[in-house]
């Protein structure tokens, strides 16, 4: 996890690579906080793909940095 703000817009939307990259973790660590529950996740309607909005990867990145 990294210890500064990641660079993402609070009503963006991601893929878990995506979000990852802006952590600074592994792909699987997103999965893995999305089936704990630290992340929300929205499907959008056009193609079923699951994103996550910025607002939830600043969340989660402030929840984790001490």
């Amino acid at each position: 996890m990294i210890t500064t703000r990641p660079n993402v817009e609070y009503k963006g939307l991601y893929s878990q690579a995506q979000a990852a990259r802006a952590l600074g973790v592994d792909r699987h660590t997103i999965a893995r906080y999305v089936k704990q529950g630290y992340i929300n996740v929205r499907v959008r309607r056009t193609d079923r793909k699951t994103v996550i909005p910025g607002g939830e990867i600043l969340k989660a990145w402030g929840g984790m940095v001490f």
